[in-house]
C-alpha cells in the first residue's frame, strides 16, 4: 500500500519579492504534489514517500520540509519550537523563525540591539 505524506504551505508567508507560483514550483520540484488551496490561501500538498526513505520518516519521526519564502528549515506542526527572542518586560517571544517578530523590529528600527533579547 503506497504511503504519502503532506504538507501545508500557508502561502500569505511569502517573501516580498516571491510569487506564490514560485513556492508551488519549489516543492513540484521536490516531489509535492497540490491537493487544493484553502480560502484562507493555504496549500495542502502531498507526495509518495520512497521505499529509500528512512524508516524513521517513514513512521512520521522526522518532518517535511516546509516550502516559504520565510522558512526553509526542517519542521513539523506537532514540534515545539524554543523561542529566541523575549521581552522581559511585556512577556513578547520571537523564535528566530520567519520574519522578525513586529516587537522586535521596531526595537531594532529604534536602534536597540536585538542580542540583548535573546534567550
Amino acid at each position: 500500500m503506497d504511503e504519502w505524506e503532506y504538507l501545508k504551505i500557508d502561502l500569505n508567508q511569502r517573501g516580498p519579492r516571491e510569487d506564490e507560483l514560485d513556492l508551488l514550483n519549489r516543492a513540484g520540484a521536490d516531489g509535492w504534489e497540490l491537493v487544493g488551496i484553502s480560502a484562507t490561501n493555504i496549500a495542502y500538498l502531498k507526495r509518495l514517500v520512497e521505499e529509500t526513505t528512512s524508516p524513521a520518516v517513514r513512521n512520521g519521526q522526522h518532518p517535511a520540509v516546509p516550502i516559504n519564502a520565510a522558512d526553509d528549515e526542517r519542521w513539523n506542526s506537532s514540534h515545539e519550537v524554543p523561542i529566541k527572542y523575549r521581552d522581559a518586560g511585556t512577556g513578547d517571544t520571537w523564535t528566530g523563525r520567519g520574519r522578525m517578530a513586529r516587537w522586535l523590529k521596531v526595537k531594532q528600527d529604534a536602534g536597540a540591539d536585538i542580542e540583548k533579547y535573546r534567550v
